[in-house]
C-alpha cells in the first residue's frame, strides 16, 4: 500500500520536526498534494486512514490531517505548451489536448505542523 508507506515517512518527518521543537503539542499536519498525483484521484480517506495507522504511538497520533491540493505542471504535446492544472484530468486549456504531467515537482510535500505550546 503506497499510501501506508508515504505516510509512515511523513510522520517520521513530523517526530524529526516536533523533537527540535520541544514540548509543543502537535493539533494538525498540513499536507500539500500536487493535483496531478495518483493520490488525489479518489477521497482523501485512504491517505486519513494511512496517516491514522502510521501515527499510531506517535506524537501524530490523533491529530488531524489536512491535504491542501496544489496545481501541477503539465505540458500539451500538441500544442507543445505549458500549463498549470487543478485536476488529474484536466486538459490543455488553449487545444483541449490531453496533457502530460512534469515531475518537476515533489508529489507530497510537508507545508506546516499546527502546535499549541
Amino acid at each position: 500500500m503506497h499510501e501506508f508507506h508515504l505516510m509512515t515517512q511523513v510522520v517520521k518527518a513530523v517526530e524529526e520536526k516536533l523533537s527540535r521543537a520541544g514540548a509543543a503539542r502537535l493539533s494538525a499536519v498540513r499536507l500539500k498534494v500536487s493535483a496531478l498525483s495518483h493520490l488525489l484521484t479518489h477521497d482523501h480517506s485512504a491517505l486519513q486512514i494511512a496517516f491514522e495507522l502510521a501515527a499510531r504511538g506517535t506524537k501524530a497520533e490523533g491529530v488531524a490531517l489536512e491535504i491542501i491540493p496544489v496545481p501541477g505542471e503539465a505540458w500539451c504535446p500538441r500544442c507543445n505548451r505549458d500549463a498549470m492544472v487543478t485536476e488529474s484530468d484536466d486538459v490543455c486549456p488553449v487545444c483541449g489536448n490531453a496533457v502530460i504531467a512534469r515531475p518537476t515537482e515533489s508529489e507530497v510535500v510537508l507545508h506546516e505542523l499546527v502546535v499549541q505550546e
